[in-house]
């Protein structure tokens, strides 16, 4: 029964959607309407960056401003006019924005600091946990007495 209504519920919103689009243009057809990807009012693009790596962003034109909503969680550096290069400073999450002349937005991006970037693994054995940094390989960081909650 749960279903049912959902489908029906579903059927009616789409079907409103598409009479509302029809009087807006008169020509039936749904309106298009494409955005970039970092375009304010969409919502920012995560960039995942390991504590203590760097990560670089490509711009679409020459920035004149840069902005770090936390700056003890990230750093940025500007390399040239259309690149920036992030630091992971601690774990956590800040935001990024870049801009150019006349305060057009280039850059909208949500920077995710991770405590080993994703590329790391804990292996548990008994009492002992050991911890490795992974790429092509893992390579073993350290082992240490592994703590129950």
């Amino acid at each position: 029964m749960r279903r049912l209504s959902l489908v029906i519920a579903a059927a009616l919103t789409l079907s409103g959607v598409a009479a509302n689009a029809q009087t807006a243009s008169g020509t039936g057809a749904l309106p298009i309407r494409t955005l970039p990807v970092n375009a304010p009012g969409n919502t920012p693009t995560d960039l995942p960056v390991a504590a203590g790596q760097a990560s670089y962003v490509n711009l679409g034109g020459a920035v004149r401003d840069v902005v770090v909503g936390d700056p003890t969680i990230a750093d940025v550096s500007v390399v040239n006019d259309r690149t920036l290069v992030v630091l992971g400073k601690r774990p956590g999450v800040t935001s990024l924005l870049a801009f150019g002349a006349g305060g057009r937005a280039l850059a909208d991006r949500q920077v995710v600091v991770s405590e080993n970037g994703g590329g790391g693994v804990t292996v548990y054995r008994g009492a002992t946990a050991s911890n490795y940094a992974c790429a092509a390989q893992c390579t073993r960081l350290g082992s240490v007495a592994a703590t129950t909650p």
